[in-house]
């Protein structure tokens, strides 16, 4: 085989690699369409977390935003690193804006619609962090232990967390160099150092995030967002309030005595807590989880149903606690929710 005859086959083989993987995303967003109806009430499946050509991504703004739509996704977010390009051009669409995702020493930051470019200056994480937030709407720390396929985070880095403040977020699922799924076991690790966090009295919104950089990634995972209009201010909103929770593909929803995810509920010690959750998905729920303190107080095996409702009930303790809600469809897609949190009064 000639060269010549060589470079046509792997051409071949990619352009029919990239029509399998359109394929696949438009049967995720049939899914997703298929679970909206049976989920019914509002929410938007955002992406806060892509890069294109303004920065390491392979592809641009526009390409990004087409296969965003094709997946069946209601808003991105360009968050190019060290780059407000990416701004120009987003303005032509309604739903989609920019972000930045800078590096701060051994973590990075992201930041949802920033009034200028943010320059760290090096030298704490946590002080970079209060000053990306001066400047931006929403800031949050994106693949909080590292990345596929072998960028782990040192303890040392890990441990910064704790040092960011009582209230911010992190992407328990990334989805950086992974066409198919997303949740692996940096975003397991993620999740576990969410609980140590959440143990420990912090309040840390759930997100996710694709980390495409290339467009076929879109669409992996996602923010499911519940904000009242699909546009970037409420959107950001929403994610300030943690009124959201992280996707692969289902849509839940998570309150306590009427209070969403994300609320701090109040009330006297031994009053009762009422936890409801709805969970929907179109391709079946295999299992459900209410987590509290790092332990599963309610464990729900669905037996593939598309739909699952349902309840618990708790009694306020002496101490601060959080619940938080996660699932696994029948084909091992997970999403986790914002916690709610309780504390007691006198």
């Amino acid at each position: 085989m000639t060269q010549e005859q060589e470079e046509k086959l792997r051409q071949a083989r990619y352009h029919g690699l990239v029509r399998r993987v359109d394929l696949y995303k438009r049967d995720l967003a049939k899914r997703l369409v298929a679970t909206r109806r049976l989920f019914k009430q509002r929410v938007y499946a955002v992406d806060i977390h892509t890069h294109s050509n303004y920065s390491d991504g392979k592809c641009t703004v526009a390409d990004n935003y087409a296969f965003a739509k094709n997946t069946g996704l209601d808003f991105l977010f360009a968050t190019d690193h060290n780059s407000m390009g990416q701004k120009r051009m987003v303005r032509k669409w309604a739903d989609a804006s920019w972000g930045q995702e800078p590096g701060i020493g051994l973590h990075h930051v992201g930041l949802l619609c920033g009034s200028r470019l943010f320059r760290p200056r090096h030298d704490t994480v946590s002080a970079d962090f209060e000053r990306a937030r001066k400047i931006a709407p929403f800031v949050w720390i994106p693949h909080p232990v590292g990345w596929y396929p072998d960028n782990w985070y040192s303890d040392e880095a890990i441990e910064i967390l704790w040092t960011l403040g009582v209230e911010f977020a992190i992407e328990v699922i990334n989805g950086a160099c992974k066409v198919v799924r997303a949740y692996d076991a940096f975003d397991a690790k993620a999740v576990r150092v969410w609980d140590q966090l959440l143990c420990d009295g912090r309040k840390i919104s759930a997100l996710g995030g694709s980390d495409a950089h290339v467009p076929e990634d879109i669409g992996n995972v996602w923010t499911g967002v519940f904000a009242a209009r699909r546009t970037a201010p409420s959107i950001i909103k929403a994610l300030n309030a943690g009124h959201c929770f992280a996707s692969e593909a289902s849509l839940m929803t998570f309150s306590c005595s009427s209070q969403p995810m994300g609320s701090t509920v109040r009330k006297k010690k031994g009053a009762k807590l009422d936890l409801h959750f709805r969970i929907a998905d179109s391709a079946g729920i295999a299992s459900i989880r209410i987590v509290s303190q790092g332990r599963v107080v309610k464990d729900v095996h669905t037996k593939g149903r598309s739909v699952v409702e349902s309840a618990l009930t708790q009694k306020v303790g002496a101490n601060p606690v959080y619940y938080r809600l996660e699932s696994i469809a029948a084909d091992d897609r997970r999403a986790f929710s914002t916690p709610i949190y309780v504390e007691p009064t006198r």
